[in-house]
C-alpha cells in the first residue's frame, strides 16, 4: 500500500499532535510539546493559517508530517520555507518518505517562488543531521537566538 501525502484537515489534528509528541520524545526523551489539538486548530491551517502541515498516511495510519511556515531572506531576495517539524514514523524511515514530504511542501508552494528551505536540527540528533546532509542541506555557522516569556514581555513593555 502506497503512502499518500496531503494537506492536513481538522480531523487529522489528533494524529498531528501525537506525531509531534513522538518527535519531541525522540529528540529529548520525556519532553512533551505544548502544541496539542487546540493549539494546532487555532493557529494552523484550520484556524489562523500561521503554519501549514502536510500529512503522510499509509492507509488509515498517519506515518509522517511536515509542519512549515514561510520565510523571506533579505540576503537572498527570495522567499523560502522554514520547516519547523519533520516527522517520519520509525517503521517508515529509510523509505524516502522524509524527502517526499519536503518535496511535497516545496511543490505545494511552487507558486510562491521559494528558493530555499531552512530548518533547525538538534546537534545531538545524528540521524537527522545525516539525513539532511544526504539531501544537500548545509550547517550554517550561526546560531538561532530566541526570546519568549518574561523576556518577550519586557521587550514589548515600552
Amino acid at each position: 500500500m502506497s503512502v499518500a501525502i496531503r494537506p492536513v484537515e481538522r480531523e487529522d489534528l489528533p494524529a498531528v499532535a501525537d506525531m509531534l509528541t513522538r518527535l519531541a520524545d525522540h529528540v529529548h526523551p520525556g519532553l512533551v510539546p505544548r502544541a496539542g489539538v487546540a493549539e494546532l486548530d487555532r493557529y494552523g491551517p484550520t484556524g489562523l493559517g500561521l503554519f501549514e502541515v502536510l500529512l503522510a498516511r499509509r492507509g488509515d495510519e498517519a506515518v509522517g508530517l511536515c509542519l512549515y511556515t514561510y520565510a523571506f531572506s533579505g540576503w537572498r531576495g527570495r522567499p523560502g520555507l522554514f520547516v519547523e517539524d519533520l516527522y517520519v514514523a520509525p517503521a517508515e524511515r529509510g523509505t524516502g518518505l522524509g524527502r517526499a514530504l519536503l518535496a511535497a511542501a516545496l511543490g505545494r508552494e511552487a507558486g510562491k517562488d521559494c528558493a530555499f528551505v531552512t530548518l533547525h536540527v538538534d546537534r545531538d540528533n545524528e540521524g537527522a543531521l545525516s539525513f539532511y546532509g544526504r539531501l544537500g542541506f548545509t550547517v550554517e555557522d550561526h546560531d538561532t537566538l530566541t526570546i519568549e516569556g518574561a523576556g518577550l514581555a519586557a521587550l514589548l513593555d515600552r
